[in-house]
């Protein structure tokens, strides 16, 4: 059961979502969430990606939801290891915001 982030996200509902689906939403993050306590924390999904590839254990084909397999560290709450990962909106990415810069990208 994945509890509710500490902070406000619009999370992006995709069932089978790849890190490569994030060039289609631009500004999202991945987020890291602990399923226990509820920490949660956003990471660039490109940077996530570049070190996947140099831990040779994924790249930009790796569904999101398997991400969270790669994740050796503690969570800093609870100190368990039951992690959840998916894309999302931060707070301050608001629909005015993701057209801009949808469109920058285009351009």
């Amino acid at each position: 059961m994945t509890r509710v982030p500490e902070f406000p996200v619009q999370k992006i509902d995709l069932a089978s979502a790849r890190l490569e689906d994030a060039r289609r939403f631009p500004g999202c993050v991945l987020l890291l969430g602990c399923e226990i306590c509820g920490w949660v924390k956003g990471y660039d999904v490109w940077k996530v990606t570049s070190r996947l590839y140099e831990l040779r254990d994924g790249g930009f084909q790796t569904p999101v939801a398997e991400v969270a397999r790669s994740v050796k560290r503690l969570c800093p709450k609870c100190r368990g290891r039951h992690w959840s990962t998916y894309l999302a909106y931060p707070e301050h990415v608001t629909a005015r915001e993701r057209k801009r810069l949808a469109n920058q990208y285009r351009s």
